[in-house]
């Protein structure tokens, strides 16, 4: 209703004045002057009418109408002039709350993310005329307009009471600025930390900043990076796997954009993960305008991949995508398993998608990345239901942008994986193993502390975090001792983090927050303590599978 609420507003001022002019015609109607009757009808509207004892029905009711419309009209203005300053005035008075720097495609995704998680934000653009804002206003969101870079800015935010801040923006050293600046207004705050997560679209720039990050320990803030289209890469490949089982797999990559180099490097590793035989490549068609241009940019950020897959290069252009069943004869290409349309934008990618959804057989899967969920994805998704082509569409940033990755950052990949070896473990001994999903936050919370302590407990043994650049790292091996000394330092995270969630020494009782383990390492049970070594053993693994690896920095 409120979308409407100025056109019943406009159709009930166009009444009052319709009403006015028909009452003070029939009032005057001895010696009715057109102007006077129209003067007469607008001055209603200031609760002005003629003194008179007998006024017609028509006039009566125009006279309590027009200043109705005028006052409400009013009214609204003036909610509407200084709406932003008055939802402004709640930030003093909010604590726990989500601070979103930047409101473009990506802040919009993660606002609407934590709305319906039922999280209060504030949000900070530079921009007063972003389209974006109407999306705050409509949801009571408070808006501050100017610059996150700025401690003002941040401070008018209420950051030193927040629970998390997103850095947002399309530039990286912005989003870089606002989590420094971020973090060191933090730093005199008490009590919970300030998790201030920053989008970097530099992959190379992102790893070392998380690297970077996790050699350092800040008890007032938590500082994450994370780029989209590496998260959103992993989360397609998730969703629309290439078969592995195949002995010669072969994947088709439209648009070898940030996202498609990606899809290419995930897949290539799950692959390398997974494959029989050593020698067989992985076969990746890839239909781009800069084809070859941007295989060799990939293959030189990446050089493994030469080792891994084979290329088959191809313009994206309406009669190459024609010639296409001709090219992979030619080149002796094994039949396609699936297609990946990941172009550089949503029309671009859906003209890729229906060109390609023409020319494939109908039994190759084809899957659309596209980053607005609406709009043209929704359309694929009716046509696809009614029988038209069979494309499936994969909404990137509603995908990515999750209340769950302003949680866990970077980590969330590895506390998943973590809880995933901790299931299997439960149903081996035939006990039960909720999934994630059904999991409490304090147990999430719990993962995501043990990921993000790996970089700690691993420098305690002269070993660091870096870039994955090997590709067998996943086997790095610990020594006995090493193992040791990172279960111990892992048991000590472990009771440092139970003690501060008021667990105490006793008799197994969750309920009551007893546990009998609240002991020294040497002095736990053998299969307990073995517990802490197998975790310790899958680090190399863990840390592979969310683009890091282990380097020895100290000769042991």
């Amino acid at each position: 209703m409120a979308d409407y609420r100025w056109h019943v507003l406009a159709g009930v001022g166009v009444a009052a004045l319709v009403l006015g002019n028909i009452g003070f015609w029939q009032l005057w109607k001895h010696h009715p002057e057109p102007s006077d009757i129209v003067f007469w009808s607008f001055k209603l509207f200031t609760a002005s009418t003629p003194v008179d004892d007998h006024l017609p029905v028509t006039l009566d009711i125009a006279r309590f109408l027009a200043p109705l419309v005028a006052g409400f009209a009013g009214l609204s203005g003036l909610a509407s002039l200084f709406r932003d300053r008055v939802q402004q005035m709640r930030i003093p008075l909010m604590t726990g709350h989500v601070v979103v720097c930047g409101l473009g495609d990506v802040g919009s995704a993660f606002l609407h993310h934590l709305r319906e998680a039922g999280d209060r934000v504030v949000v900070i653009d530079s921009d007063a005329a972003n389209p974006n804002m109407q999306l705050c206003h409509g949801w009571g969101v408070p808006v501050i307009v100017g610059d996150a870079q700025q401690e003002r800015t941040l401070q008018a935010a209420g950051v030193r009471r927040a629970s998390r801040l997103l850095a947002l923006c399309p530039n990286d050293a912005v989003n870089t600025e606002i989590v420094a600046v971020a973090s060191l207004l933090a730093g005199g705050r008490s009590g919970n930390v300030l998790t201030c997560l920053a989008q970097i679209g530099d992959p190379e720039l992102c790893a070392l900043l998380r690297i970077r990050e996790a050699e350092r320990a800040d008890a007032a803030s938590a500082l994450d990076f994370f780029n989209t289209d590496e998260i959103g890469a992993r989360l397609l490949l998730d969703e629309f796997p290439v078969d592995t089982e195949r002995d010669r797999p072969h994947i088709l990559i439209a648009g070898l954009d940030a996202l498609g180099a990606w899809v290419v490097y995930h897949a290539a590793r799950d692959w390398y993960d997974h494959r029989r035989d050593d020698t067989a490549a992985l076969v990746v068609t890839v239909v781009d305008s800069q084809a070859d241009r941007r295989v060799q940019l990939l293959l030189g950020h990446y050089p493994a991949l030469e080792q891994v897959c084979s290329f088959i290069t191809l313009p994206a252009a309406v009669s190459n995508i024609h010639r296409l069943r001709a090219y992979h004869a030619d080149a002796g290409a094994p039949p396609l398993a699936r297609a990946y349309v990941t172009a550089d934008n949503d029309e671009q990618s859906v003209e890729l998608a229906l060109q390609l959804r023409h020319e494939l057989d109908a039994a190759v899967p084809l899957v659309v990345a596209l980053a607005r969920s609406r709009g043209v994805a929704r359309l694929l998704d009716e046509a696809g239901s009614a029988g038209g082509p069979d494309i499936d569409v994969f909404p990137t940033l509603e995908r990515t942008c999750t209340v769950e990755l302003t949680r866990g950052g970077s980590y969330e990949a590895i506390a998943h994986a973590i809880h995933r070896r901790w299931c299997a473990e439960q149903l081996a001994s035939g006990k039960p193993a909720p999934p994630w999903s059904e999991l409490d936050e304090s147990r999430k919370d719990s993962s995501r502390s043990q990921a993000r302590h790996i970089g700690v407990k691993l420098r305690s043994i002269g070993c660091d975090l870096a870039p994955l650049r090997d590709w067998d790292a996943s086997e790095f091996v610990f020594s006995t001792d090493e193992v040791d000394t990172l279960a111990v330092g892992e048991h000590d995270r472990w009771m440092a983090e139970r003690l501060a969630d008021g667990w105490s020494l006793g008799e197994k009782d969750i309920e009551n927050k007893k546990t009998p383990y609240l002991v020294p390492f040497s002095d736990l049970p053998d299969d307990v303590a073995d517990y802490d070594r197998v975790f310790v053993r899958e680090i190399p693994a863990l840390l592979a599978s969310a683009g890091l690896q282990v380097i020895r920095t100290q000769r042991k």
